[in-house]
């Protein structure tokens, strides 16, 4: 890309009306301050979390912090000794 040193007149940018197709998405990011306990409901382990700024705890997924923060999950369940095993009695 650092070698385009095309220019454009206005004539030739194609003009968008309307709303544009590929809006950018502002994501809001939260941080987690605490790791309060491990949960398991319908047989998908969650973890409560108390996040940065709210009072309230959360329950999020293990799966989806496993994904955003797997350093703190990692850390949290070895200082707790905690392992999870699939259940292959089904």
């Amino acid at each position: 890309m650092k070698d385009l040193n095309d220019k454009f007149k206005e004539e030739e940018l194609l003009k968008v009306d309307g709303n544009p197709q590929n809006k950018i998405i502002n994501v809001k990011k939260f941080s987690i301050t605490k790791i309060k306990r491990p949960v398991i409901n319908d047989n998908v382990i969650f973890y409560e979390v108390q996040l940065k700024g709210y009072k309230k705890t959360t329950n999020e997924p293990r799966d989806v912090l496993l994904k955003d923060v797997p350093k703190k999950i990692n850390q949290y369940e070895k200082k707790n000794t905690l392992k999870f095993y699939v259940n292959t009695n089904k």
